[in-house]
């Protein structure tokens, strides 16, 4: 269970399939092996070995180990993209990485939103 999450929206107004399109092909730029269970996307990104070996106090951010999930909805003839990214240290104390865990989630929410409204602005 994590012991964080963060949430971002966005509304749009292409449909379903192309949001859904849009997720997956940002989560797998951004080195994911995302999972499509139809409106819904969701990817993990990180290490839990590296962040481990290193020490979250001392690892890149990148290597935290944290879960995507991102559920496109209609929303009034609009598409609501809701992006959600939550810790997934399991086991363990966040002894000197707490802060840095928190802003490194928050920050993959947000340019997780950025980057698929951009993308879907600019026609896919």
């Amino acid at each position: 269970m994590p012991q964080f999450y963060y949430q971002d929206t966005v509304m749009v107004p292409v449909e379903v399939g192309g949001c859904v399109e849009a997720v997956r092909r940002t989560l797998a730029e951004m080195g994911a092996k995302p999972v499509v269970t139809g409106t819904r996307v969701s990817g993990k990104l990180g290490s839990q070995l590296k962040m481990r070996l290193a020490g979250g106090a001392f690892c890149p951010a990148r290597w935290f180990p944290i879960e995507v999930i991102v559920d496109v909805a209609e929303a009034g003839g609009q598409r609501q993209v809701v992006v959600n990214v939550a810790d997934r240290l399991g086991v363990g104390i966040m002894l000197g990485m707490e802060t840095k865990y928190r802003k490194h989630c928050q920050e993959t929410a947000v340019y997780l939103r950025t980057t698929i409204a951009q993308r879907l602005a600019a026609g896919g």
